[in-house]
């Protein structure tokens, strides 16, 4: 991808990104039936613009598109970086480092040096390297507005 992004805020952005899995599968995994039609009642109120029942749909709907994206991101990965990102993220069980390190009968040192390696690439893949973008963005505008730190 880019040449100077800074590595750690990509993998950072990739966590954050990822940490979303399991809001996401929730929302999207609402039935239609749980999406509620207005009742009407002959009580006198001031008249609502909104309606509800789309906001949910298109909730949903954003769910389900993020999720597709963060999925399609984890599929175009290496096995072992689908194995750890999927067991991390997307998995309900929700196991932590030391579960997973443990399944993918991995020692610590290279556990990290993977868990690393498939943050980065499922950010290469993540609606098209969008993490990226977002990881100069923040780094160049930081630099302009004075935060910027050198390591």
């Amino acid at each position: 991808m880019a040449g100077d992004v800074n590595e750690d805020a990509v993998i950072e952005a990739a966590k954050h990104e990822l940490n979303q899995c399991g809001r996401l599968m929730r929302t999207a995994g609402k039935r239609m039936s749980e999406l509620k039609s207005p009742v009407f009642d002959a009580q006198p109120k001031s008249p609502s613009y909104s309606n509800h029942v789309e906001e949910r749909m298109a909730k949903r709907l954003d769910a389900e598109n993020e999720l597709r994206d963060i999925l399609l991101a984890i599929s175009l990965c290496d096995n072992r970086s689908k194995s750890i990102l999927f067991k991390l993220y997307v998995d309900p069980d929700e196991p932590n480092d030391i579960e997973v390190m443990t399944e993918c009968g991995l020692s610590e040192s290279p556990y990290y040096k993977y868990k690393k390696r498939a943050l980065y690439r499922f950010a290469e893949g993540f609606r098209f390297g969008l993490l990226f973008e977002e990881a100069e963005n923040e780094e160049t505008f930081n630099r302009q507005s004075g935060d910027y730190q050198q390591a």
